[in-house]
């Protein structure tokens, strides 16, 4: 798919957002963007990354990144993604008992993610840390 495909799918996407807001994709929505932070404060090597959920809702699924793998089944039921819900917070199951923590979580599915859309030509997002891990101005 070409970036101009994916603009258009995108901006489509925004169009029936607006147009067909209900109640349902209300509750569903988050926040335009999100910090994701991984220590307490004082703790964390670098700053918190400033993600833009709503540039990624646009282009891909929920299910692309939100999952609950049972058996390498992606089984999450996409009705639990509501904002406010503590279950959907990533550190929920990425944790220190966990054998994937948050910071590899978080590494392994964003970078991974733009690694394999920059493999396929397509315009991607940051895989350096400095690119996403900025100091506020």
């Amino acid at each position: 798919m070409t970036w101009k495909e994916r603009s258009l799918i995108w901006a489509a996407a925004v169009i029936i957002a607006v147009i067909g807001l209900t109640p349902m994709t209300v509750a569903l929505a988050q926040d335009e963007e999100i910090q994701l932070n991984i220590g307490n404060a004082g703790e964390a090597q670098r700053p918190p990354v400033t993600f833009s959920h709503d540039v990624h809702m646009g282009l891909y699924e929920c299910l692309a990144c939100h999952h609950d793998y049972q058996n390498g089944v992606n089984m999450l039921d996409e009705n639990t993604l509501e904002e406010g819900n503590p279950a959907i917070r990533c550190a929920n199951c990425h944790n220190n008992q966990s054998d994937l923590d948050l910071q590899k979580a978080f590494h392994r599915q964003c970078m991974g993610c733009h690694i394999e859309v920059r493999k396929s030509s397509q315009p991607s997002g940051p895989e350096l840390c400095g690119a996403c891990h900025r100091a506020e101005d």
